[in-house]
């Protein structure tokens, strides 16, 4: 994992750049890459409770290729080819 001076930076034209996580009261929701404002590469979703709901690729801020949903409870719920 990046360092803690890399998580949530922003350029000087404003877009969210390199490695971000997401917290939300206090458990991680999200993390992943961002280049030029726009999501990019692999990035994982989570539960309340701290396990993956889902995960997958991102080009340019939208969904491509195989993407992993998954149950409140950890166990694989689908697999899906998604293009945005």
């Amino acid at each position: 994992f990046p360092s803690h001076d890399r998580i949530n930076r922003i350029n000087r034209r404003g877009d969210k750049v390199g490695y971000w996580e997401y917290y939300v009261n206090g458990n991680i929701g999200a993390k992943g890459l961002y280049k030029a404002g726009y999501r990019e590469g692999y990035w994982e979703n989570y539960y309340s409770n701290g396990n993956v709901y889902s995960k997958g690729l991102y080009e340019n801020g939208k969904r491509e290729g195989i993407w992993e949903f998954y149950y409140l409870n950890g166990k694989i719920k689908s697999r899906r080819c998604i293009t945005e």
